[in-house]
């Protein structure tokens, strides 16, 4: 009796821990759909408005909206051609307030003004070579990365929402909709894994084929295990190696081998690659990464065993249909 009672309050927490989790995946998805409209219209603004330069009136820091908890944003108020507006603006650093004159963005067609730029911004730096934890989402725009984000999210949240209807009510068409999404899904990350792995050979071999070798001093070696951080849980865990280097006095990150991190101290000097167009380098003993291939290759297997499994079990429910 105890036992169905704690197996019966074990299912219960398990249900209300799944609703809440699905209602926060919901809350950012949206969120996130939010700052992907928001792009598209700084997008739209940076590209047909008009920077105009303007005398601020006022400064308010009151926050009216929930994004206002997540930056340091003021609302300014100035004149144009004799007319009031206000707009959102977010400070980088310092305070911006009456008297101070900022540049902003006019679109006349929305009779708006905004900031001239977008207001969470990714880091575009190259400290940090394209190779070490390489992945083509860097090279989208602000708006596609926000909308791959959403896509990601609505993907969770529906799978969650799915498992969650379906614990209480067992519905077949329910079930039959989760994986058809299911292998659409895998099949979309097939796509993109392959395009991704082949893209970075492609940087690869553009790296190594037009970079002039260089001599750099090394500042210190790192490595990273491949799928955890820390590599605690993994017998024989993969590795990447990393080398902090300087180069006209910058320093860099940028992928090294496995002998180059057995063997390099700091102040050691590296031969490496460097290739003034890409702005970017490598160890000459760098190897590419050749287990990249095997992330397309495991979902495209997923995806045929998945889209298989679907076809073998349409003709079973049509001769149970004619029995």
């Amino acid at each position: 009796m105890l036992k169905q009672l704690f197996s019966t309050l074990g299912r219960i927490y398990s249900f209300v821990m799944s609703l809440i989790v699905a209602a926060i995946l919901g809350v950012i998805t949206w969120a996130a759909w939010v700052y992907y409209q928001d792009a598209l219209l700084q997008k739209q603004f940076m590209q047909e408005g008009q920077r105009i330069s303007v005398l601020v009136d006022q400064g308010e820091q009151k926050q009216r909206s929930w994004r206002d908890v997540l930056g340091n944003s003021t609302y300014l108020t100035f004149q144009y051609k004799g007319k009031a507006y206000t707009t959102r603006f977010v400070m980088d650093s310092g305070y911006v307030g009456s008297g101070d004159r900022v540049q902003l963005l006019y679109h006349p067609a929305h009779d708006a003004f905004r900031q001239p730029r977008n207001e969470l911004r990714y880091d575009h730096s190259n400290r940090k070579s394209r190779l070490v934890q390489w992945t083509t989402v860097r090279s989208f725009t602000t708006e596609n990365k926000w909308l791959f984000l959403c896509l990601v999210l609505t993907t969770a949240t529906f799978f969650l929402l799915t498992g969650i209807i379906v614990t209480i009510l067992p519905i077949g068409f329910l079930q039959t909709i989760a994986r058809l999404v299911l292998t659409v899904e895998l099949l979309i990350a097939t796509v993109f894994f392959t395009y991704d792995t082949y893209q970075y050979f492609q940087y690869y071999n553009h790296l190594k084929t037009n970079g002039h070798e260089v001599a750099v001093q090394v500042l210190d070696t790192s490595r990273r295990a491949v799928g955890n951080s820390s590599g605690r849980n993994n017998h024989t865990p993969l590795y990447t190696y990393e080398a902090t280097i300087q180069y006209q006095q910058q320093e860099r990150v940028i992928p090294i081998s496995e002998d180059d991190y057995d063997t390099l101290k700091p102040k050691d000097t590296l031969k490496a690659y460097y290739d003034v167009s890409v702005d970017d380098f490598m160890s000459v003993d760098y190897p590419p990464n050749y287990w990249l291939i095997f992330v397309p290759v495991f979902f495209g297997f997923i995806s045929i065993l998945l889209l298989r499994s679907s076809l073998e079990r349409k003709p079973q429910k049509q001769e149970n249909a004619y029995r």
